[in-house]
């Protein structure tokens, strides 16, 4: 490329001879989820892969979450602080990979030669790939990295020289201009949300464009991924769990989300919070029942009660006439009524996630944004209780200026309520929302950001469990005591808690005590094995 007016074009590779332009063309996603975690199906790539291939492009898929870690996985984390009931993966021979991760990668690209490589990454999961994407830059082949972290931090995404795009906010409409120009060899300098490396190597970011209908997406294309990677444990039970995107977007305000954010910057170009229509969530679900062999659905949104009431009405009753599947979903407490948990249960629910985050109510609304009172929540959650439906709670603890008695003002909401399992989360700022703002304001976080991601990502000791804030009100290490004795404190009688406080010790004692006590609330002896892996394969096969 030369002279200060040259428009960017990369390179690819030559499609075949009198071959169609796009159906020659072969897009890479790269998916690196941490490995071994019980989580769904990702929306963001199924939607993108099934937007590429409905106008012509080939697409793959490499996705790390298969793949044996060095150290404890996600889910073995959760199991030892008894955030998840007891699973067997070999109850559906599901096969946890043992060959090498970047050799699997390296065989991939040999074999498939891809015209563009595509990651889509959070902060926390971008240093997974990083070694990925080097691979494919070193062979030519160019890379783009897409998601949250490239949509708020494009500097810190395009740091590495082996990226050579970025993705910011939607990538429908973008990642399908992208590729019909690169396969026509054409210039892409005024293609909304791609971000690109200038004449000078400067990073050019284009504007954002409109939002997609959401109602005329393709349905998610999740046969890119593995059969294996449809199963997840759901209060201990191992099934086919297909998610479905409700929702993009939230109306809520809170100060940890990155949602907020997402309205503001697209704030007079487009609604970034949309719901899709009842009919065609229900023709969606459809699909995924005849095609992928659903056996229970997710409900993908952030707060499923935000939406019209007459839209829920209408999805309720198409849902119990022509679905009836046990599903799952999240919602906030004060979105609890009578009214809506009967429909719910008329629909099939089997379980709800509900984001209590926080105990104090003055430190609830101020600090996170999130303003509704105890008494509402103990209600909101006692009437899942009388409709029999388990109950999952998420909180999260270690925000700024938290104390030790903040989060056991979190424990004592936890103890006036019934769950089935709770998850307790440290907190870890992400650019992008208010309260890292906050964060860096009050000097908590590292100076290096490259140290940052990492120890979010790949600390050894409760990996994916670390708080990395530095604050001088409570240690780190404290907040990872208080995260791995959360469940306990709420569940077992207050006489247990001084052995519980020692069981907080990261030290030979304290791990022996809370051994000693998470045996006894299992009922089981002290080192009994609950996560169990059928072996894996001689030869593991390769996405497809």
């Amino acid at each position: 490329m030369e002279g200060a007016d040259a428009k960017p074009m990369l390179v690819v590779r030559p499609r075949k001879a009198g071959g169609p332009e796009r159906s020659d063309f072969k897009v890479l996603f790269v998916y690196p989820n941490f490995q071994m975690s019980n989580l769904l199906l990702p929306a963001g790539v199924s939607i993108l892969s099934a937007v590429l291939k409905q106008a012509g492009f080939q697409v793959r898929l490499f996705d790390t979450t298969l793949y044996r870690p060095e150290g404890k996985s996600f889910d073995e984390v959760r199991l030892d602080m008894l955030q998840l009931k007891t699973f067997r993966l070999e109850d559906r021979e599901i096969h946890i990979k043992t060959s090498d991760m970047t050799e699997d990668f390296r065989t991939l690209l040999d074999e498939y030669q891809p015209n563009l490589v595509a990651a889509s990454v959070l902060q926390d999961t971008y240093p997974l790939c990083r070694g990925l994407l080097a691979e494919a830059h070193a062979r030519g082949i160019p890379v783009l990295v897409g998601g949250i972290w490239p949509t708020f931090v494009p500097q810190g995404a395009m740091k590495d020289p082996f990226v050579d795009l970025i993705c910011r906010g939607e990538g429908e409409h973008m990642m399908v201009a992208l590729c019909d120009r690169m396969a026509r060899r054409r210039p892409y300098d005024d293609i909304p949300n791609l971000g690109y490396r200038g004449p000078d190597g400067e990073l050019v970011l284009n504007p954002l464009g409109p939002t997609v209908n959401v109602d005329e997406l393709p349905f998610s294309d999740y046969s890119i991924f593995e059969p294996d990677r449809f199963y997840r444990s759901m209060q201990g039970r191992v099934m086919r769990i297909i998610p479905v995107e409700m929702h993009r977007g939230c109306p809520y305000q809170c100060a940890f989300c990155e949602d907020p954010s997402l309205n503001v910057i697209y704030k007079g170009i487009s609604n970034y919070h949309r719901a899709k229509r009842p009919r065609r969530l229900i023709d969606e679900i459809h699909f995924f029942v005849e095609t992928f062999g659903a056996e229970y659905i997710y409900f993908n949104a952030e707060t499923f009660f935000a939406m019209p009431a007459r839209d829920f009405d209408v999805m309720a009753e198409l849902y119990a006439k022509e679905i009836h599947l046990p599903f799952w979903l999240q919602t906030r407490p004060e979105t609890i009524t009578e009214d809506r948990i009967a429909k719910l249960k008329y629909m099939g629910v089997a379980n709800i996630n509900v984001g209590l985050e926080h105990g104090n109510e003055e430190f609830r609304a101020r600090v996170l944004k999130r303003s509704m009172k105890n008494e509402r929540i103990v209600s909101g959650l006692s009437i899942l209780e009388r409709h029999d439906i388990p109950v999952t709670v998420n909180n999260i603890m270690g925000f700024p200026d938290e104390t030790r008695d903040l989060i056991f003002d979190t424990i004592e909401l936890n103890r006036s309520v019934t769950s089935a399992t709770i998850n307790a989360y440290l907190y870890n700022p992400y650019e992008g929302t208010e309260l890292y703002e906050v964060c860096k304001a009050k000097g908590y976080l590292p100076a290096d950001t490259d140290e940052k991601v990492v120890d979010i990502a790949l600390s050894e000791e409760f990996p994916y469990f670390k708080t990395i804030l530095n604050m001088p009100q409570i240690t780190k290490e404290e907040l990872i005591g208080m995260q791995r004795t959360f469940v306990l404190y709420v569940k077992l009688p207050r006489s247990e808690w001084p052995k519980i406080r020692l069981a907080e010790r990261l030290d030979e004692e304290g791990n022996r005590a809370f051994a000693e006590l998470r045996a006894r609330y299992l009922g089981e002896p002290a080192g009994h094995n609950e996560f169990e892996i059928a072996p894996a394969p001689a030869a593991p096969a390769l996405p497809s």
